[in-house]
């Protein structure tokens, strides 16, 4: 019986030997797919106002990935002013006049549009100016200028990850993002005889950021499948 025993092992233990050697076939164990950001810019050229008009945006180049979200940073304005003015009045009079702003800023595609951009200068502070000098020469005690003056302005951020939103900034070509101002002058006082020379221009830049996720790879390629040899098992031999 003990030969019978330690001949059954035998066959047992061959049978493992020969399974353990049969070659396994190699998996291709793909990563998770990383995000990136890439951002856009557009920008109005320094121009009078009013200004009515769109900053181009290029859109999301979709070969890069998928687009996960949209973000706007950046949508800001720039203005910069000057103005003179002189009394044509035959008495002295008591003057003042500011400047008030507002720009709206109108994201396209549905895209959250930040707040209007509000403001106002004091152009002149209440300033006394004598009779007409009898020439138009915004000189002199009968004039007062408004050096340059200048002011920025920015829109609070916003983004999303609306799929609409996703789809409309996907693609070729570029958005537009409307930027339009309204430039209210207020005089106070003056007697109603005063000339004047108003300049304001405005300037403005737009940033989009595209987050985007990049395609997924496989760490390990995959090996080409093949059939495993069949094990083969010891037939045991019975002896005594």
């Amino acid at each position: 019986m003990q030969r019978r025993s330690l001949a059954w092992r035998g066959a047992l233990a061959a049978a493992v030997a020969v399974a353990a050697t049969t070659p396994i076939v190699a998996l291709a164990s793909p990563v998770g797919a990383a995000t990136q950001t890439v951002c856009e810019s557009g920008a109005l050229a320094r121009q009078r106002t009013e200004v009515n008009t769109d900053i181009a945006v290029p859109r999301f180049d979709p070969s890069l990935g998928t687009l996960l979200s949209v973000s706007v940073p950046t949508q800001s304005v720039h203005l910069d002013t000057d103005a003179k003015f002189q009394n044509t009045a035959m008495s002295s009079v008591v003057f003042s006049e500011d400047m008030r702003y507002t720009f709206t800023l109108t994201s396209p595609a549905g895209l959250p549009s930040p707040p209007a951009l509000t403001g106002m200068i004091e152009r002149i502070p209440t300033t006394t100016l004598a009779p007409f000098s009898g020439t138009l020469d915004y000189l002199g005690p009968s004039a007062v200028t408004e050096p340059p003056t200048a002011r920025d302005a920015a829109a609070a951020a916003v983004s999303s990850s609306d799929p609409a939103v996703l789809a409309a900034f996907t693609g070729a070509g570029s958005l537009g993002f409307h930027v339009q101002s309204a430039i209210a002058e207020v005089f106070h006082g003056g007697g109603g005889n005063v000339q004047f020379q108003i300049n304001t221009f405005v300037s403005g830049a737009v940033q989009v950021c595209y987050t985007y996720g990049l395609p997924l790879v496989s760490a390990t390629p995959a090996a080409p499948a093949r059939a495993a040899p069949a094990p083969v098992v010891a037939t045991p031999v019975l002896t005594g």
